[in-house]
């Protein structure tokens, strides 16, 4: 009446879900992702590496890498891995890139979908994830080199009829990375908040969908077998691995611990077998 102003009432409490949905979201976002960092420097440092013992010419960025580089530093060819016994060669392929444009694609992916798979299951999780789905997709890519096979358009999918060229790359691990989201998505889906449902599980469906769709119009230069098998084995592990909830605490069991530090240090220890062989490959 005398023009005093009115005193505010509270806001409006946000429905229960939306509260749910950003405490959710704020636990889960606020989390590291060192090892994401840490895999995506791994990659490009060996990539310079090679880049470095191939003369540093600028050609070979957009091309290939020579293939005695290739095989230096540790690609994968079943020639090698049946007849010299050269093993390592199931665990290096995941870090090395055979030109500049496929090491920008892959590390590119793991620098978007690496964090999520890392802030919802922890950094050793994520370690074991990402080396194991990537030696299930270097394995599925030696067992599908079949010489003299007739594989029709369909089977040609996966099956490879020659193993002349070395392959690499860390696609199978990202594909892992892609299935463990998938699962998590649809394993999980009644306690998400509608923004993670949509992101994960039936959400990654049109992105498998379309990678596949790629890689059967480029089968012979794309390696769709080790892309199957990083995505099955990465299926397979969140299947039966829970992840870290919010509010849960941070800590990690030693079995974890212990399978994450085996992991790095077999990733170490076949780079440096491959450092053994490297004047003999060159």
């Amino acid at each position: 009446m005398c023009g005093a102003p009115l005193l505010a009432g509270p806001p409006p409490a946000l429905p229960l879900h939306e509260r749910y949905a950003m405490s959710y979201a704020r636990a889960v976002l606020s989390r590291p992702y060192i090892f994401t960092i840490v895999f995506l420097i791994a990659n490009i440092f060996v990539f310079m590496l090679m880049w470095e013992a191939s003369g540093m010419k600028s050609s070979v960025l957009w091309t290939a890498f020579p293939e005695s580089v290739l095989l230096a530093f540790g690609a994968k060819t079943n020639y090698l891995i049946h007849y010299e016994h050269q093993y390592w060669r199931f665990v290096t392929p995941i870090f090395i890139h055979v030109n500049l444009i496929h090491v920008l694609i892959n590390m590119y992916s793991l620098w978007v979908i690496g964090p999520w798979v890392e802030k919802l299951y922890g950094s050793a999780k994520f370690v074991v994830f990402w080396v194991a789905t990537g030696i299930a997709g270097v394995v599925a890519s030696y067992l599908t080199v079949i010489p003299g096979a007739h594989p029709g358009l369909i089977g040609s999918f996966l099956i490879k009829t020659g193993d002349q060229v070395p392959s690499a790359g860390a696609s199978g691990a990202l594909f892992g990375l892609v299935g463990v989201l998938f699962v998590f998505g649809i394993k999980y889906r009644h306690e998400l908040p509608e923004g993670f449902k949509r992101a994960f599980g039936t959400g990654m469906v049109p992105i498998i969908l379309l990678n596949l769709g790629i890689g059967f119009l480029a089968r012979g230069v794309i390696d769709n077998a080790a892309h199957m098998g990083g995505l099955l084995s990465g299926a397979a592990f969140a299947a039966v691995v829970s992840y870290k909830r919010p509010g849960a605490s941070t800590g990690v069991t030693r079995a974890w611990r212990g399978l994450q530090v085996a992991a790095l240090l077999l990733v170490l220890v076949c780079f440096f077998m491959a450092a053994r062989h490297f004047d003999f490959a060159l």
